[in-house]
């Protein structure tokens, strides 16, 4: 029994359908799980917001009680697991920083931090609130005569 050209022809149509089918659910699966972990991210990121509120109250208390500096520590422990760094960089970025207020100082010079400010994975958790440094007009013209 010898297969014809046709018979072949459809054997082959079939085999490419079947491939190109399981190249799809390849690409599909590989979405949904990106898409998956893109959501636990976001859900994390939320989650670790409202624990930087806690750290922060933690780090407002008197460091006398031994109790307090224990969950204190285990906190730090958690952010630290998860890859939450404090944002250090000391010159003004709005991609990092929230100015809440200015004041006379070096311009765009960051005067003050008054809420530390974390990312996770490179992605801003929160923002740090500064206070950001602006030359008044008698600050710009001492300058300018200089």
């Amino acid at each position: 029994m010898e297969e014809t050209k046709e018979e072949v022809s459809k054997e082959q149509e079939y085999l490419d359908q079947l491939q190109r089918l399981a190249a799809d659910f390849a690409n599909y699966r590989n979405r949904v799980d990106k898409e998956k972990q893109l959501t636990i991210d976001s859900t994390k990121d939320k989650l670790l917001l409202q624990f930087l509120e806690v750290k922060d109250n933690f780090e407002r208390i008197p460091k006398a009680d031994k109790g307090v500096e224990l969950i204190y520590n285990q906190l730090c422990k958690i952010f630290q697991q998860e890859n939450v760094q404090e944002i250090t960089e000391t010159t003004y970025n709005p991609e990092l920083h929230e100015a809440i207020a200015t004041a006379a100082g070096e311009e765009d010079a960051i005067i003050q931090v008054t809420r530390k400010g974390y990312k996770r994975n490179g992605k801003v958790v929160r923002p740090a609130q500064i206070i950001l440094g602006k030359k008044n007009e008698t600050q710009k013209t001492e300058n300018e005569s200089v």
